[in-house]
């Protein structure tokens, strides 16, 4: 029987080749790159940005000062794409320090025309595959079935929404596909392998959407996990990007023009 790894074309990228063991001592490589997980998963942008926020807000609404989810969106906006542009330095940073570029991580221009066709192909099976996770969770478990979700619910004006395509494409579309394709090398290298790495990280990034509910870490969970399949298929990011922003913006779409024009 035919395994996972068989239709996966790592050794087809040089990005996700593994360095030869005898060369590069297995356990402090593995430190390292666990570091470096730690580092671009969001973990010290989301602090650090936490921390400046928390500054501003105090000085501009008092020590008691609303939560982000309760401000104008345009303060959430502002957090996002602050956060992300740490993600990117960050990212960038430690890329330097090992002589890698975009192009290894599978940034690359060949057949663009190709992975942004196939990425747009690929987002009416992403809201499917949405779409059924929200029905499992209404018929089977509709205690933790999500009504609303809080970040649309943010959209009150057509200028909002455009504010909010563009954090979804920045913060979501290009940040989480960097984010993904950097930590998919890094265990690819050295942490156990690409798929172990999809499972991993799908499971961390589905967490990391808590604010949306139960059902929409299981759905951010399980497209991630899709995102990670189709960055290891084709080996480029702009397929992954492609999909992802398009996906985020036609949630907006269809929540803007079923929901929120008539709020």
């Amino acid at each position: 029987m035919p395994r996972l790894t068989d239709f996966l074309l790592i050794d087809s990228f040089p990005h996700m080749n593994c360095p030869n063991p005898s060369i590069h001592p297995i356990w402090p490589a593995r430190l390292r790159s666990v570091f470096e997980i730690v580092m671009v998963s969001g973990v010290v942008s989301s602090l650090l940005t936490s921390l400046v926020f928390a500054v501003v807000f105090t000085v501009l609404f008092g020590r008691n000062h609303p939560k982000l989810m309760e401000m104008d969106i345009s303060f959430f906006a502002a957090y996002v794409l602050f956060e992300s542009t740490i993600v990117f330095i960050i990212l960038f940073m430690l890329m330097k320090a090992r002589g890698e570029t975009l192009s290894m991580l599978g940034m690359r221009r060949k057949q663009w025309k190709t992975n942004i066709l196939l990425g747009v192909l690929a987002v009416p099976c992403l809201l499917l595959l949405s779409s059924a996770v929200s029905l499992f969770f209404k018929h089977f478990l509709p205690e933790y079935a999500l009504d609303k979700n809080p970040l649309t619910e943010m959209v009150h004006s057509p200028r909002q929404l455009i504010l909010f395509m563009i954090v979804v494409i920045i913060g979501g579309g290009i940040k989480e596909e960097l984010q993904r394709a950097f930590i998919l090398r890094r265990f690819s290298q050295h942490l156990g392998g690409a798929v172990t790495g999809i499972v991993t990280w799908s499971l961390i990034f589905g967490a990391e959407h808590y604010v949306q509910g139960l059902q929409g870490m299981c759905s951010a969970a399980i497209l991630g996990f899709i995102f990670g399949i189709l960055y290891l298929i084709r080996g480029n990011l702009i397929l992954t990007i492609t999909a992802h922003a398009v996906y985020n913006t036609l949630i907006l779409l269809i929540y803007w023009f079923t929901i929120g024009i008539n709020k």
